[in-house]
C-alpha cells in the first residue's frame, strides 16, 4: 500500500477521501500506483539534473508533466459524488 502514501502526501487534507476511493475504486488504485512510480522517477531525475545531467533535466520536466496529469486524474476521482 506504499502507492497510497504518495497521493496522501500530496493532498493531506483529502486523506479520508483518498482512503475511501482507494478501497472501492480499482481505477483510482491504478492511478495511485502510477503516481507513486512517477514521483519516485521524478525525484531520481531531479537529482540527476542537480548534478548537471542534461538528460536528467529533460526527463525531470517530462515527469513533472506526468505527475501533474496524474494529480488531475486523481482529483477527478476524488471529486465524484
Amino acid at each position: 500500500m506504499e502507492e497510497f502514501r504518495a497521493i496522501v502526501t500530496r493532498f493531506p487534507l483529502r486523506e479520508l477521501d483518498i482512503r475511501r476511493c482507494f478501497n472501492r475504486d480499482a481505477q483510482f488504485r491504478a492511478i495511485c500506483a502510477d503516481y507513486d512510480e512517477a514521483v519516485k522517477a521524478l525525484r531520481r531525475w531531479q537529482q540527476a539534473a542537480k548534478q548537471g545531467d542534461r538528460e536528467g533535466s529533460r526527463k525531470a520536466a517530462d515527469y513533472e508533466r506526468l505527475v501533474a496529469e496524474l494529480e488531475a486524474e486523481a482529483l477527478v476521482h476524488l471529486n465524484r459524488p
